[in-house]
């Protein structure tokens, strides 16, 4: 009887002690939640086809993501349940009461086969003239923040080694950064400011930019890779992640105003409503002035609809809003590249056992169409990031400036 209690208590993937039946098979906590996530995430790997890599014993069951699915698979774990959420654990058989949560029955497939720029962009990207670096869809100098940007990326604030911050898991460390940047939030009192000058928009942008990274330093995945790194990846991508937590907190102040009357808070004190947008750049002609308002428009119109929108229907937890906004970092691979890649990889994995978690303790059982809908808006962001990077957004503007 002894021998059959040890031989049920091996994980049957990876040969650790294994904490009950999940999906089917007797497994441990780590190869259930990787099961779990390829499935309901839609994960793609490639074998890494080398036989000590490939391996899946104790030490390397991380090694090759592809083998550790297809055993998974081989053993008997059944993808068809991981949408119930239906696991069995040894160490947790007490009668739970479940919320039952309404989800609609037709769920689309997750696709995340995003096509990438052509390497044409970055030609693209250098070659703005200077009404565009002048004007309302212009970057922010980095020079003139490169200081402040390298003393946040080589500080330990918040410290990782001791105290509260120290003691939470990954995906709570980034919900904390969220609170940090959130505390000023206005909401009844936010103040709408249709008329956008360069006075009130570099602010408005270093700030921003400021708390953009302090928000980048909750994640582990970030501070873990080099100062080159963060720097290069930062100045990619930045204003996204700025525009996607922005229209994320738009949909909670202003609620289906948001879209309706497309509302839009572009910080913490100030807000913009799209119908009554104008700008007043002084040193750009009238007419420069209206084809860069209908470019910027075209973009946060786009923004509304495709993010906002599904968005205000989710209504999402800030554990869900972190999550969102690491998935949308995390799977822009061409800003993350060699040991970088496989550090954020690692760092996805721990978030997304870190959601299923949240999700046990607040006793929601069918979560996976709800996963989907957060990562559909992922991919929405994704697209519209590749686009503003490669210059969709200000083509009228481009062409104004050249007298065509």
């Amino acid at each position: 009887m002894e021998l059959l209690e040890n031989s049920l208590s091996i994980c049957k993937i990876c040969g650790l002690i294994a904490h009950g039946v999940h999906f089917g098979v007797m497994t441990c906590r780590a190869c259930a939640a990787f099961f779990r996530r390829y499935v309901v995430l839609n994960l793609k790997y490639d074998c890494l086809k080398d036989e000590k890599r490939c391996s899946l014993d104790k030490i390397r069951r991380n090694s090759c993501r592809q083998c550790r699915y297809q055993k998974c698979i081989q053993m008997g774990m059944t993808p068809d349940n991981v949408q119930w959420n239906r696991d069995i654990t040894i160490t947790d058989r007490r009668s739970r009461n479940v919320k039952k949560q309404e989800v609609e029955e037709s769920e689309e497939c997750l696709d995340l086969s995003i096509s990438k720029p052509s390497t044409s962009l970055c030609a693209i990207m250098k070659a703005e003239d200077n009404f565009y670096t002048t004007s309302i869809l212009s970057e922010i100098n980095y020079d003139n923040l490169d200081k402040v940007m390298h003393e946040i990326f080589v500080s330990d604030i918040p410290s990782t080694t001791h105290g509260y911050f120290a003691s939470l898991n990954p995906l709570y460390r980034f919900v904390e950064g969220l609170k940090l940047v959130r505390k000023p939030q206005r909401t009844e009192t936010i103040e709408f400011e249709n008329r956008l000058s360069m006075e009130t928009l570099l602010p408005h942008w270093r700030a921003q930019a400021k708390h953009t990274a302090i928000l980048s330093m909750h994640s582990m995945a970030f501070r873990n890779i080099s100062l080159t790194e963060k720097s290069r990846i930062y100045k990619t991508i930045w204003q996204n992640i700025y525009r996607l937590e922005r229209i994320q907190m738009s949909t909670e102040i202003f609620g289906g105003k948001c879209v309706s009357e497309k509302k839009l808070a572009i910080s913490c004190e100030k807000a913009i409503q799209l119908d009554s947008l104008f700008f007043d750049i002084e040193g750009v002609a009238r007419n420069n002035l209206r084809l860069s308002l209908q470019d910027y428009k075209a973009f946060a119109e786009r923004c509304v609809e495709e993010v906002a929108k599904p968005l205000g229907q989710l209504h999402l937890s800030i554990e869900e809003v972190a999550f969102l906004i690491l998935n949308f970092v995390l799977h822009n691979e061409e800003s993350i590249r060699g040991e970088s890649l496989v550090i954020c990889n690692e760092f996805r994995d721990n978030i997304a056992n870190d959601l299923h978690e949240y999700y046990l303790k607040n006793d929601v059982v069918n979560y996976a169409p709800r996963i989907r809908k957060i990562m559909n808006i992922v991919v929405a962001m994704k697209k519209i990031h590749y686009d503003d990077l490669g210059g969709k957004f200000i083509m009228n503007a481009k062409r104004a400036s050249r007298g065509e």
